[in-house]
């Protein structure tokens, strides 16, 4: 469909002033952008370790000649049923970007299972939240006899070529003194 050319200038017009409107709004309240992840090491875990977040904040609409504001960032972790494990806020300043990678110890008598780590960004009346999951496993266990390893199998294998060599060299003797008178 093929719109007269005043109409797509109005639509132009329209998109363009929509735009700016937003972009207005943004600088005038601020948008805050939050980004939060675990690294993959610390995505499967057992209780007692410590979890590793590296969290990202843009803060959207500021210019970099703006004074620092500070943001409060506080963490969650949560447990499949919703029930809080452990809790920590911090506050960060920035202009337009944030950076921090913090660690969040868990409990020892924690059971195993999903659980969500959750990163909420705040500034004056204004907040953005987002999370990520890990899980966390039973403690390992040790075995009751250990586990052959290649270096177990490497001993086992020199073992018994050492043996083999022993019988070889036993029955050539003995042949070889049969055929002596």
């Amino acid at each position: 469909m093929q719109l007269p050319k005043n109409g797509r200038n109005k639509i132009f017009l329209i998109l363009f002033l929509v735009g700016t409107f937003l972009a207005i709004q943004a600088k005038a309240q601020g948008i805050l952008l939050v980004d939060v992840t675990i690294p993959e090491g610390y995505q499967h875990l057992i209780p007692g370790d410590s979890v590793l977040v590296e969290t990202q904040i843009i803060l959207v609409g500021r210019d970099q000649m703006e004074p620092v504001i500070d943001v409060l960032i506080e963490y969650t972790i949560k447990d499949k049923n919703n029930n809080i494990v452990t809790k920590l806020s911090e506050t960060k300043g920035g202009i337009v970007r944030i950076q921090t990678i913090k660690e969040l110890h868990l409990p020892a008598d924690l059971l195993p299972g999903i659980y969500t780590l959750t990163a909420k960004a705040s500034y004056k009346n204004v907040s953005a939240e987002t999370s990520s999951s890990f899980e966390l496993f039973k403690n390992y266990a040790e075995p009751v006899l250990p586990l052959p390893t290649t270096t177990n199998n490497l001993l086992i294998a020199v073992i018994i070529a050492v043996v083999s060599l022993f019988f070889f060299s036993a029955y050539q003797f003995w042949r070889i003194k049969k055929l002596l008178p």
